[in-house]
């Protein structure tokens, strides 16, 4: 582990520790106001409660039990005003303790609301650092077993001319050059032509980027190549993996195993073609442009009852926002899960990534629609990629405060 990666890790565990103590401190408030309200309220009831041992645990069933004894005592003294025995001034003072009680109820709702978000929030960092760790242990493993391993007879000779015997079709033989990029296809799983070219010409492997190696691969059957529909600026580039023959053909020649595609990856994540490249789009305007880290495969979020997948992760210094990368809204439940999930991950707001203005509209709406229902406060950010220009030094074209 190199001291970026040991800084990183400090860090993310010192996030998680901070948000641990918040919801924490939360929790603790929640509940010792709630024993003074039913103190003062329903003293019998709690006093009962205490002796047997079964006071409420949780925030919201605590305040349930208040609202429920004070309703019971209210109903049970209406009949007896009904029978000339009881004082109205009682009712009255009673009326306003239920009024008390109720607005107790609704902040331990609102507590028990935030104390999930924090609990949400925990669980995303502590996956993150779980993938970190993992990914450090993978680092290393590689280090000490490039350290140990011979030379490899079947490995390429980068010296050495001329084509070599590929296991694709008819028994074609690539270049060298079609070997390199092999190389980089199995040894990353990369799916865009761009980040293959220069990841070659930064390892010396090729001078400036020619892209017959792709054709040779695939007349060869080591390497599919599909090409989603235009977007709104007439181009979109062709995405890559490796076929079955292809990773074969990297297993001989490398003599370890292709890892698997991340295009198969990204379509098991996302809505076709079309949807993973505005992912890797957004990927790319975001490192290259405003300096964030961007995971496209962020780790998959088990909460108690469902999972979050974001679409992306985004890390700029300390702090990891999740963004949505949306073609298409319809109005649907659906969508106001998504947003109830973001809340979860990103605190008090949304991120967005969208092609165009009229899918910019649209989330607004759905937006707007889920605040008057859920009545929290939201902060909305939108990166309109149709709208971006090169001036921009924040990729967030709109925002907005909802409440």
């Amino acid at each position: 582990m190199n001291d970026t990666q040991a800084l990183f890790l400090k860090q993310q565990l010192e996030s998680v520790s901070q948000l641990k103590e918040m919801a924490e401190d939360r929790a603790r408030a929640s509940m010792a106001a709630l024993h003074r309200v039913a103190q003062a309220l329903v003293p019998a009831a709690y006093d009962e409660r205490k002796k047997q041992g079964t006071l409420p645990r949780t925030a919201e069933e605590f305040a349930t039990f208040i609202t429920d004894k004070v309703k019971a005592r209210q109903f049970a003294l209406e009949i007896r005003a009904r029978a000339a025995k009881i004082d109205p001034k009682e009712m009255k003072r009673l009326r306003t303790d239920l009024q008390a009680a109720q607005i107790w109820k609704e902040t331990a709702e609102t507590a028990t609301g935030e104390v999930a978000i924090l609990k949400g929030r925990i669980t995303a960092k502590d996956q993150e650092i779980a993938k970190l760790q993992r990914e450090i242990r993978m680092l290393n493993d590689n280090i000490r077993a490039a350290q140990l391993r011979p030379q490899q007879t079947g490995q390429i000779d980068r010296n050495e001319k001329g084509p070599f015997q590929s296991p694709g079709k008819s028994g074609q033989r690539l270049s060298k050059a079609a070997i390199a990029v092999l190389g980089v296809l199995g040894s990353t799983g990369a799916c865009l032509r761009s980040v293959v070219m220069d990841t070659l010409i930064a390892d010396n492997e090729i001078s400036s980027k020619n892209y017959r190696m792709f054709r040779e691969l695939s007349d060869a059957g080591l390497l599919e190549e599909l090409k989603p529909r235009p977007d709104a600026r007439g181009n979109t580039p062709y995405l890559m993996r490796l076929t079955e023959a292809g990773m074969q053909a990297y297993q001989r020649y490398f003599n370890r195993p292709a890892v698997l595609p991340k295009l198969d990856e990204l379509l098991r994540r996302h809505k076709g073609l079309e949807h993973v490249w505005l992912n890797l789009r957004t990927a790319d305007i975001f490192e290259h442009r405003f300096g964030y880290v961007i995971d496209v495969l962020p780790q998959v979020i088990q909460m108690d009852r469902h999972q979050i997948a974001p679409d992306l992760a985004a890390t700029k210094g300390e702090k990891t926002i999740y963004v949505e990368v949306e073609r298409t809204v319809k109005q649907s439940d659906a969508f106001a899960q998504k947003i109830d999930n973001m809340m979860l991950l990103n605190g008090d707001n949304l991120y967005f990534v969208v092609p165009d203005t009229a899918v910019q509209s649209s989330i607004v709406s759905q937006a707007s629609i889920w605040y008057y229902k859920s009545h929290r406060p939201v902060e909305l950010f939108i990166c309109n990629l149709s709208v971006l220009t090169k001036e921009s030094i924040e990729p967030w074209t709109m925002t907005r405060t909802l409440g």
